[in-house]
């Protein structure tokens, strides 16, 4: 499909920032964001001790051998006794004692189930961090073009000052020549004081919208590459809503990891009911115990191998297994209700994100013409007033119009953008190709 071209009605109209070697486009501000951003770095290190869960799970499977000492000093003093033999006496002898003990479990329903829940926990730990990556993508564009919105904003109140200052100006030499009321001199300093409280505000919103990108990227940046005045205007492809929406519910990144955390629920609903069942275990033991004396006079040094097979079955744990159970069961019906919140999100986010593409190519057209007609309502409202049939409030109504539609047509470029990305974060397709095609766009591209 041909891409829809803006007007070039930009030119003369917009007070671009200079462009110097140092301005930093989009991909080098998401590739600072990529080691730098905290919200990725969590997710990721989440994904990171979550895999750890599964060998963690696989041990409790496996056998267990363990080997202990023991260093024994005996003193004995026989005191007195009914026993001819233990009649009296008093030693103390060394024991040194070693012991080796295997145990493997042979059935462990509670284990098993508890192994496959570490797999699904990572499963649902690599989808939040897809999810995230995505998130990241959508994040910058959205920090970046902020930026370059507050800068537009700061620009058109600076340029809306110089001409009201201009028109105050005009205002007075026309007063003070006898041509103009002097009402025109007041509605001028009156708006030159909105237009000056109107730049202060927009000083503060360029600030704050720079620190949002900071918290991405780790560090300030002032220099940003803009957006180029003629920026290609594409419709969704396929041209489908509920296309759309169905590739969203089928891949959307938050809806899969909303999905597998129901996984992990069920698991953990088996694997509290298999506290009911019973386990069996081979246990085996080997013991050397060397005592190296006696009442008697003499030592011993005796090994003993000890083969067991253990079964368990529980019988009364207090309650704690059905709490256990009923409590897992619960969870599982609430993240069901979360997977159904979470797919109805997804549809109303990737139907208006689509709506969202629609709108906003016809705002920028509809916004382009409203432009031209607004510079030449300006121009014949300064011809009329310097003829003597406008007044001098006539034309910062119509100046103040201009910037106005300068601004809103600057943002709709800009939402245009973000919604393209919206659109296709929700179908689960966001990727560094969509923040390259936005930095083509850019000035520093050209």
């Amino acid at each position: 499909m041909k891409p829809l071209r803006l007007p070039a009605v930009w030119a003369g109209l917009l007070v671009c920032l200079p462009l110097t070697a140092g301005a930093t486009d989009l991909l080098e501000v998401y590739d600072l964001s990529l080691n730098n951003d905290p919200r990725l770095q969590a997710a990721r290190y989440r994904y990171e001790a979550a895999k750890e869960a599964v060998p963690q799970a696989r041990a409790l499977l496996l056998p267990n051998i363990s080997a202990d000492a023991e260093y024994i000093e005996t003193d004995q003093n026989i005191k007195s006794s009914d026993n001819a033999v233990y009649a009296s006496g008093k030693t103390d002898f060394p024991t040194n004692r070693y012991g080796l003990t295997l145990s493997a479990p042979l059935f462990r329903m509670a284990d098993w189930q508890g192994l496959k829940q570490s797999h699904a926990e990572v499963a649902l730990a690599l989808a939040e961090y897809t999810a995230e990556e995505q998130e990241l993508v959508l994040r910058v564009a959205e920090s970046y073009l902020s930026v370059l919105a507050a800068e537009d904003d700061l620009r058109f109140a600076q340029s809306e000052q110089t001409a009201v200052e201009r028109q105050r100006d005009l205002a007075r030499t026309r007063r003070q020549s006898g041509l103009a009321a002097r009402t025109d001199e007041f509605d001028a300093n009156a708006r030159y004081a909105l237009v000056l409280a109107d730049a202060v505000e927009a000083e503060n919103q360029l600030d704050d919208a720079r620190q949002v990108l900071l918290e991405s990227t780790g560090m300030l940046i002032t220099d940003l590459e803009p957006l180029l005045e003629d920026v290609p205007l594409e419709r969704p492809d396929p041209l489908d809503v509920d296309q759309w929406v169905a590739l969203a519910l089928g891949q959307s990144p938050r809806l899969l990891a909303r999905e597998q955390s129901l996984q992990v629920a069920q698991h953990e609903v088996r694997r509290q009911t298999a506290g009911r069942y019973p386990t069996l275990s081979l246990l085996t033991r080997f013991d050397d115990r060397d005592t190296q004396g006696s009442l008697f006079g003499g030592g011993s040094d005796v090994e003993t191998a000890d083969v067991a097979i253990q079964l368990r079955v529980p019988i009364y744990t207090g309650g704690s297994t059905g709490a256990g159970v009923r409590e897992a069961s619960l969870n599982v019906n609430r993240t069901v209700e979360e997977v159904k919140l979470e797919r109805l999100t997804v549809a109303r986010q990737a139907r208006s994100a689509y709506l969202g593409v629609l709108s906003g190519i016809s705002r920028i057209e509809a916004l382009s013409e409203s432009l031209l007609a607004q510079r030449s309502a300006l121009d014949a409202k300064q011809r009329g007033y310097t003829s003597g049939i406008n007044t001098g409030l006539d034309v910062l109504d119509a100046e103040r119009d201009l910037y106005l539609i300068l601004r809103d047509h600057a943002q709709a470029r800009y939402e245009y953008l973000i919604d393209t990305l919206r659109l296709k974060q929700a179908a689960g397709t966001l990727s560094i190709e969509d923040l390259t095609r936005i930095n083509a766009v850019l000035a520093a591209g050209n």
